[in-house]
């Protein structure tokens, strides 16, 4: 009988059959929103006399000290219209690099994560953003979407400090994951921690 049910509410009411789906998986993972905008900013207040690299500006730079870098935002804004997967700044340039809602439009992400590595000093901080569970967004494309353990692996180069999901709004359905680590100074790996 349950089955039944189950399967006449997908039929009938899909959108609020996939809410509650969704809503569970988040409090799964453990939402970790409030973890993500107190790491965040206390990484920009502690960035204060470093150099900066900022790859993709929403509304605004995240202080004046900040490289901008967005290939397509045409904005004053924007100090470089480099490609990520092939930025154009000599190795270990800056000691903090914050990389927000840009992965997903790349092609090769992997790509464009191994240049922001080599762009960072030995030590250097980095931030990245993508999204989980998200509306397309074409701008100009959309690739694709993380979970936590896919972002794990792919920033698996760096040493983590903090990883997680976070809710956008407080909506279950529109979702994305963050990492925080650091580049190696040597050629180890570091332990990570889930941190939700």
């Amino acid at each position: 009988m349950h089955r039944l049910v189950k399967r006449a509410i997908r039929r009938t009411l899909p959108t609020p059959l996939f809410y509650i789906l969704y809503r569970r998986a988040a409090r799964r993972l453990g939402d970790a929103s409030d973890a993500r905008h107190r790491l965040y900013q206390q990484l920009i207040d502690e960035s204060m006399g470093l150099a900066c690299l900022q790859i993709g500006v929403r509304d605004a730079k995240l202080a004046p000290h900040w490289v901008s870098v967005d290939l397509y935002d045409e904005s004053d804004l924007i100090d470089f219209h480099y490609d990520v997967q092939d930025l154009q700044f000599a190795d270990e340039s800056f000691d903090v690099v914050v990389c927000n809602a840009v992965l997903e439009h790349v092609e090769s992400p992997e790509q464009a994560i191994g240049e922001l590595k080599r762009v960072l000093r030995p030590g250097g901080r980095i931030w990245v953003e993508v999204p989980f569970n998200q509306p397309y967004h074409a701008s100009p494309s959309d690739f694709w979407r993380v979970t936590p353990s896919g972002l794990r692996i792919w920033m698996r180069d760096f040493e983590e400090t903090a990883l997680g999901f976070f809710t956008i709004y407080g909506c279950p359905i529109d979702t994305g994951v963050f990492y925080l680590g650091r580049k190696p100074k040597g050629n180890t790996r570091g332990d990570s921690t889930l941190q939700g």
